[in-house]
């Protein structure tokens, strides 16, 4: 499997790194990136996206890592600069702005694993036509557990004792969403730019 960007793997340590002295440094950063809804009422909108990348304690950032990481990895052929930044930055954004407007009832929300859903959606998509089996499957792995991450019963808290919160699986459901959404636009936008070509 060859990488699509060589040049890929410095950005993605760059974002690894990152998230590690962030998450060293929570008791100090957090106050100021986490999803805070006053906060961000008061115009503090940057929370939006960086909540994203700060978390609960060191077990939650390892495990979202552990998915951020196994994603370069599988999906290597797949991705770029341009479509990991695009990602970080459509899906963050998306997903923070819909945990504000559709959650009113929601005040405070950390982790990448509602972005990470929409990663993996975006990857799954757009390698759909070289596995289409494989991919298919997946993906009907990840839209049955957050179907069933909505159905009454379902324990959000069974990673407390780990994570010292809940999950919140409705950042799983928007992060998904939005991986898609990116998906529609890289496809979208890639098709109009052949078409153009053609006709030039």
């Amino acid at each position: 499997m060859q990488p699509r960007d060589k040049k890929l793997r410095p950005h993605f340590a760059w974002l690894v790194v990152v998230m590690i002295v962030l998450g060293l440094a929570s008791s100090w950063v957090n106050p100021w990136l986490a999803f805070d809804r006053v906060a961000i009422e008061q115009g503090q909108w940057w929370r939006i996206l960086t909540c994203h990348l700060v978390h609960l304690n060191h077990w939650h950032l390892l495990l979202n890592l552990s998915g951020l990481l196994l994603c370069g990895y599988f999906f290597e052929d797949l991705l770029d600069r341009a479509r990991l930044w695009a990602w970080l930055l459509f899906c963050g954004i998306t997903t923070g702005v819909a945990l504000l407007i559709l959650d009113p009832q929601l005040q405070h929300y950390v982790g990448l694993s509602g972005i990470l859903h929409g990663l993996l959606v975006l990857c799954l998509l757009m390698g759909w036509r070289g596995n289409p089996v494989l991919h298919s499957v997946v993906l009907a792995v990840i839209i049955g557990r957050i179907i069933s991450e909505h159905l009454p019963g379902y324990d959000v808290d069974y990673l407390q004792g780990w994570i010292d919160g809940r999950v919140y699986v409705n950042a799983h459901l928007y992060g998904a969403v939005s991986g898609a959404l990116l998906w529609g636009l890289i496809t979208g936008g890639s098709y109009f730019v052949d078409r153009r070509a053609k006709r030039e």
